[in-house]
C-alpha cells in the first residue's frame, strides 16, 4: 500500500536546470584533461566532454582560499599551486581560460556559474593566498574538535573585512565575465568560531553578505539584460546548515536564492530528507538541486580512509605525492542503477533537478579509460520520467562510521553523526532494532523489488526476525547465505565473514517515502558475544514495462 510521499511530485519541476555539473577547483588541471601548459583547445575540447552529460549547466569553481584561478585580477592572487600552473601560458598571453570556459558552455546550451568557495581549507590549512597570512587577527582559532578542523588558512566570517573579501571576489566575477550565475560553496562547516551556537547566533551576519550578493547581482544583471543566478551549495539538513551559520529558510523566504544545493560535503546519501528544504521553496521561485557524489560512504571509496591533511609529508595539494594518493581508489564509484535511485529520491521528495559534484572521481587514476563516456551516465537524469522507466539499486550505507577525524565515530565536519546503522547485541537477543529506508517509490508501479541485507558477523545457526512497516516477513520468504571468507575488494568494501539476507519486497507493505526495517535477533550463538553490525542495505527496484 503507498502513503503519501514526503514531498510533492512536481510534474514539472521549477525552472530550466534539470541537471546541474559543478566541477572542483581543480578537477580538471591535471592530466590527462589538460597538460602543462594547457590550451584554449583542451579547454573546449574539455566542455564539450562534460556536455555529454545533458547538463543545462555547467559549474566551475574559480575562488577558493582567498586566490582567483582561471583568470588573473588586480586584487585577487592568483593560485600557487602547481597544478594551476599550467593555465599561465595563457593567462599571460592575455587570455582568461574562464572565459573560453563560459563562451564554449554556452555553444554547448548551457548555462555557465562560476563558483566561489567561502571558508575552505581544503584539508591544507597552511595553503591560501598571501592576504589571508597577512590577517592572522580574521583567521577562525576557536574550531571544532577533531584532527582535521586545524586553524590555518579559515577565516571568521564575524568580520566585516572577511566578508567585504569574498564579496568583492564575486562581484570582480560577475561584472567581468559572461557568467549566467554565481555559487557559493560554504565547505569547511566552519564560518564562525566554535562552539556551533555561535554561528546560530551570527547567522544574521551571513545574511547581510548574501543579501548584498544578490542585489549586486541584480544590478550586474540589469546591465547585461539577463538574469543572473545565485545558488548555494550547503551542509544536507537545515539544522546543520544552522550550525554553520546559514540560515537557509530566511534566504529562500527573502528571495536571496535561485537555488539550494544540499549535499553531504564528500558522499551521497540515500537516505537524506530532501523534502525539508523542498518544503521550504514551495510557493518561491527557489529551486532545490540536491548534491550527488559518486561513493555513498567514506569506507567504500578509498583503500585508505585517512585523508590527505592527516598524512605524513607536507601535505600540499597538486604535487605529485597528492596525485598518487588521489589515484589510490579500489572500490567502483555509483553505477548508473545507483544514479537513477537516488535522483528518483530527490524528485519524490520535491526536489527541481540534480546537482553533480566530485563526478571526476569516476575516471580518476586507473579508471581514466572511463572518460568521456562515463558521463553519459549521468544524462537520464534530467528527467523523471526516464528515471522511473529503468532500474534503480538504492545503496543505504554508514556515511562516515568507519572514521574519526571530525572528533567522533561517524561525526560529519557539521558536527552531525553520519552512521546509519543496526547493531544487535547476542548478549540480549529479543531487541529489536530499526532503520529508516528511504524509497520514493511509488509500488504499483514496480514489477518487482527485493532487498539484501548483510550482517556482518550473523552465523548460519543464528536466528533473526524482520518486519518492514510493521509488517513481518514469513521465515520461509526469507534467504541466507554465509560468506565464511568474508568480502575482498575485488568485489567492494572489504568485509569480515557476514550473511546476506534476501526476501522480495511487496507493495502491500511498502510505502512511498519513509519505510521502517526491523530486525530481531531471536537466538544467538552461545559461544560468541561480539556485536551483529548492519550498515549496507540494498534494495532493488525494477519497474513495469
Amino acid at each position: 500500500m503507498s502513503t503519501n510521499p514526503p514531498g510533492p511530485r512536481p510534474v514539472n519541476p521549477k525552472g530550466d536546470i534539470r541537471l546541474l555539473f559543478a566541477a572542483d577547483l581543480s578537477s580538471y588541471a591535471r592530466e590527462p584533461f589538460t597538460t602543462e601548459p594547457a590550451t584554449p583547445e583542451q579547454i573546449r575540447k574539455l566542455v564539450d566532454d562534460i556536455a555529454l552529460s545533458g547538463a543545462d549547466a555547467f559549474g566551475q569553481e574559480i575562488f577558493g582560499q582567498g586566490w582567483a584561478l582561471y583568470f588573473y585580477s588586480n586584487t585577487y592572487e592568483y593560485d600557487q599551486r602547481p597544478q594551476h600552473q599550467r593555465w599561465v601560458s595563457m593567462l599571460d598571453q592575455g587570455i582568461n581560460p574562464i572565459e573560453i570556459f563560459c563562451e564554449r558552455a554556452h555553444q554547448n546550451g548551457m548555462k555557465f556559474i562560476a563558483g566561489a568557495r567561502f571558508g575552505d581549507d581544503h584539508g591544507a590549512p597552511k595553503q591560501g593566498a598571501r592576504w589571508i597570512f597577512d590577517h592572522p587577527e580574521y583567521i577562525l582559532r576557536d574550531v571544532p574538535p577533531g584532527p582535521l578542523a586545524m586553524p590555518g588558512n579559515t577565516l571568521d566570517f564575524s568580520f566585516q573585512e572577511v566578508r567585504d573579501f569574498h564579496f568583492g571576489a564575486v562581484h570582480e566575477i560577475a561584472s567581468r565575465f559572461d557568467v549566467d550565475g554565481i555559487e557559493i560553496t560554504f565547505r569547511s562547516d566552519n564560518h564562525f568560531p566554535y562552539p556551533r551556537s555561535i554561528s546560530r547566533e551570527r547567522q544574521p551576519l551571513m545574511t547581510e553578505l548574501l543579501q548584498r550578493i544578490r542585489n549586486m547581482l541584480d544590478e550586474e544583471g540589469e546591465k547585461k539584460g539577463k538574469k543572473l543566478l545565485l545558488g548555494v551549495r550547503v551542509p544536507e539538513t537545515i539544522d546543520e546548515c544552522h550550525d554553520c551559520g546559514l540560515d537557509i529558510p530566511t534566504w529562500i523566504a527573502d528571495g536571496i536564492l535561485d537555488y539550494v544545493s544540499p549535499s553531504a560535503g564528500m558522499y551521497a546519501n540515500m537516505n537524506a530528507q530532501w523534502d525539508e528544504f523542498s518544503t521550504l521553496a514551495e510557493g518561491t521561485d527557489c529551486r532545490i538541486l540536491p548534491g550527488v557524489l559518486p561513493f555513498c560512504s567514506a569506507s567504500d571509496a578509498r583503500s585508505d580512509t585517512v585523508p590527505w591533511a592527516l598524512q605524513p609529508g607536507n601535505k600540499k595539494s597538486g604535487t605529485t605525492e597528492h596525485i598518487t594518493f588521489q589515484s589510490r581508489v579500489y572500490l567502483h564509484p555509483m553505477n548508473a542503477d545507483n544514479y537513477r535511485a537516488i535522483a528518483n529520491n530527490m524528485y519524490g521528495s520535491g526536489a527541481d533537478g540534480i546537482s553533480s559534484f566530485n563526478f571526476q572521481e569516476h575516471y580518476t587514476g586507473n579508471l581514466i579509460g572511463r572518460f568521456p563516456g562515463e558521463m553519459a551516465m549521468l544524462s537520464v537524469l534530467n528527467d523523471p520520467a526516464k528515471i522511473a522507466a529503468q532500474p534503480r539499486t538504492y545503496l543505504f550505507r554508514s556515511m562516515l562510521g568507519a572514521v574519526d577525524y571530525h572528533g567522533a565515530l561517524g561525526m560529519a565536519s557539521t558536527g552531525a553523526i553520519k552512521d546509519d546503522k543496526i547493531v544487535l547485541d547476542r548478549t540480549s537477543p529479543g531487541q529489536r532494532q530499526e532503520y529508516r529506508l528511504r524509497l520514493c517509490e511509488q509500488w504499483d508501479e514496480v514489477k518487482h523489488a527485493y532487498i539484501a541485507i548483510r550482517a556482518q558477523d550473523l552465523r548460519q545457526d543464528e536466528q533473526v526476525e524482520i518486519d518492514v512497516n510493521g509488517t513481518t516477513i514469513p521465515a520461509e520468504a526469507i534467504r541466507r547465505m554465509w560468506h565464511a571468507d568474508g568480502r575482498s575488494t575485488n568485489i567492494g568494501r572489504p568485509l569480515p565473514p557476514y550473511s546476506t539476507i534476501f526476501f522480495d519486497l511487496s507493495s502491500e507493505f511498502m510505502l512511498d517515502g519513509d519505510n521502517v526495517l526491523g530486525v530481531t535477533l531471536v537466538t544467538a550463538s552461545a559461544d560468541l558475544t561480539e556485536k551483529i553490525l548492519i550498515d549496507e542495505i540494498d534494495v532493488v527496484v525494477v519497474p513495469k514495462d
